[in-house]
């Protein structure tokens, strides 16, 4: 089990976000974490978590490797660290990928949500998109509602559900919360971007006339770093991209024409009405892969539903997902980067 089921118990708790962003008032006494995540290709990311000292470290592990034998990619800690690493459209891959692999690792979900931390809002980004997923992995982490309801048989006036709302529950993450933690992560106003260099990628940088707030870039990827991982985690996505692609669009109940064509219009069309006629046509042409038909069964959650459907028909990863969940609440205009 690569995700500790404490970490999945926690997850649900305002307090333990508080924590992970360093919002809290002080250090706990929580145990560590150590937590491994297979994405493709043999390779693995892999958080160290320390909440007394506090810090978090992200590692990548080539295939062959034990997983501490990894290569450090950031780190973060209330006084120090380097934790600007991934863009959101390569976290975006990477929590498609996991999920399909472990359907109980649910996209946007609990991977966004830690490795956001280590994914800086900027200004190559498109913010619509990453509002899309990082609400909707917070809010998927929310404990199940509790029970609501008399304990015994009410007469019928009052048998309605108006008469008995189900109780907040104070653990959990609110949208206001949850727009906090977003604009904790965004690094525009500090002029945070990214450039491909020829030889290594994506590298992390910072555009000097954009930095109202004078605060540095914190990357070991801005490539002035000799031991960061450009092949490695070039290879990491490459796999990633290979496998997800194979997975869903290249399955062989998604070359049938009753499946791919809907697919397309509904992202064309930017709406999830047609979301049953699509799992219907899926059944029928023989689709077996839980993550697909979980994410696309009722109660429907649309980012999760949306990220499916762009990989069914093959398009632009955001492209529906830009559209269908325009009304998020959470914002990102005020920015403040740690």
């Amino acid at each position: 089990m690569p995700v500790p089921e404490a970490l999945r118990a926690l997850a649900g708790r305002s307090s333990f976000w508080s924590e992970w962003f360093f919002t809290g008032d002080e250090p706990t006494d929580r145990p560590a974490l150590l937590v491994t995540l297979p994405v493709a290709g043999g390779y693995r990311l892999r958080l160290d978590v320390d909440f007394a000292q506090p810090y978090h470290l992200l590692e990548l592990t080539a295939p062959g490797f034990d997983a501490h034998e990894g290569t450090m990619l950031g780190w973060d800690a209330p006084d120090d660290g380097r934790p600007h690493v991934l863009r959101w459209s390569e976290l975006d891959l990477i929590g498609r990928v996991i999920a399909m692999d472990d359907p109980s690792l649910t996209h946007p979900g609990l991977v966004v949500a830690l490795l956001s931390r280590f994914a800086p809002v900027t200004l190559a980004d498109d913010v619509p998109v990453v509002r899309a997923l990082f609400t909707a992995a917070f809010r998927a982490l929310r404990p199940a509602p509790l029970e609501a309801g008399p304990e015994q048989e009410p007469i019928p006036f009052f048998a309605e559900s108006r008469w008995w709302p189900v109780p907040a529950d104070p653990e959990a993450l609110t949208d206001r919360e949850i727009e906090r933690l977003l604009a904790g992560q965004d690094g525009r106003r500090a002029g945070l971007d990214w450039y491909h260099h020829e030889g290594a990628g994506w590298v992390a940088t910072q555009r000097a006339e954009r930095n109202e707030l004078g605060f540095p870039i914190k990357s070991l990827r801005d490539g002035t770093e000799h031991a960061f991982p450009f092949t490695g985690l070039a290879e990491l996505l490459k796999s990633a991209r290979s496998r997800l692609t194979a997975e869903i669009y290249g399955a062989p109940w998604c070359t049938t024409t009753a499946v791919v064509p809907p697919a397309r219009r509904m992202v064309h069309a930017g709406d999830l009405t047609s979301v049953p006629s699509l799992l219907e046509a899926l059944e029928t042409a023989g689709c077996d892969h839980p993550a697909v038909l979980d994410a696309l069964t009722e109660p429907l959650v649309p980012a999760e539903a949306a990220w499916v459907i762009e990989e069914i028909a093959g398009t632009a990863p955001g492209s529906l997902l830009r559209v269908v969940c325009a009304g998020t609440p959470a914002d990102v205009e005020s920015a403040r980067v740690d």
